[in-house]
């Protein structure tokens, strides 16, 4: 592949200066990426120009600039779920074979928009826009553990954790306590909570600004429900959240930081 020198420059200063939360000096650019100051000048001063960087003339830093932002929401505003997610759990399903669905929250509901079949005759079809209860299903269990501790809060008044079959979660504590077991191992569960004879793994989706947007569900028949195949399956689908998750702009390497410093925000459709 043929490189433009100047071009793949302007890529390393902006990759390099978006590494660090605080900004970067002139000379601490120059030395990481070994740009002559002289060159590296001019570069930062175009970019500052174009507002795809800023300087701040008291502490000599350079940070990322708005003009990044805006192509980065126009970006953003044509991509959907389904969409990222349509050829990732197409692959889900050809390693996994086992049904896989995309599922957003919708009130205090899952919708299901999208899924793959699996070629195992065994199996529980789930329709495209069906809905369920999020505290039944572990692709809602996926979502719920990730909202703000003011969101789970408005979701336990309103929700009525009413017994849909004997495995159903109806005792708020517990269902708390599986949310923070959730959100320490990025997994999702359930276990014959909503149909007898159907188990499901799950994994949430998050976009630019680390909030949760939606979850992946492996949905599959109780008799296979097994230590050694969910061991096969769980780092696959957290592979699978994760890439979709990337291709929406999440940084998991930056969620924590970013938590403290916004009020985490849940996007609804």
């Amino acid at each position: 592949m043929t490189v433009v020198k100047s071009a793949d420059r302007v890529i390393q200063i902006l990759e390099t200066i978006g590494s660090k939360n605080h900004g970067m000096t002139h000379g601490e650019v120059s030395k990481v990426l070994g740009i002559p100051k002289g060159s590296l000048s001019l570069l930062l001063s175009n970019l500052v120009a174009r507002d795809y960087l800023t300087f701040d003339r008291l502490s000599k830093l350079y940070m990322l600039g708005s003009k990044l932002l805006v192509l980065t929401g126009r970006y953003l505003s044509n991509l959907d779920l389904v969409r990222v997610g349509r050829p990732i759990l197409h692959e889900l399903v050809s390693e996994i074979n086992e049904d896989t669905e995309l599922a957003v929250m919708k009130g205090n509901e899952i919708l299901f928009l999208y899924k793959e079949e699996c070629s195992k005759p065994l199996k529980y079809s789930i329709a495209i826009g069906e809905r369920a209860p999020m505290y039944a299903t572990s692709a809602g269990k996926a979502i719920l553990a990730h909202l703000s501790e003011d969101e789970i809060s408005i979701y336990f008044s309103a929700a009525s954790l009413a017994p849909i079959i004997k495995n159903t979660i109806t005792d708020p504590e517990v269902l708390r306590r599986e949310l923070n077991d959730i959100r320490s191992k990025g997994l999702a569960y359930g276990r014959e909570e909503y149909h007898h004879g159907i188990c499901a793994i799950a994994a949430p989706i998050f976009n630019l600004y680390g909030n949760v947007v939606g979850s992946i569900v492996v949905t599959l028949p109780s008799v296979r429900f097994n230590s050694e195949h969910k061991r096969f399956i769980e780092p696959r689908l957290q592979s699978a959240a994760a890439r979709i998750s990337r291709q929406l702009g999440f940084d998991s390497g930056s969620k924590d930081s970013a938590g403290d410093e916004m009020e985490r925000r849940t996007t609804y459709i």
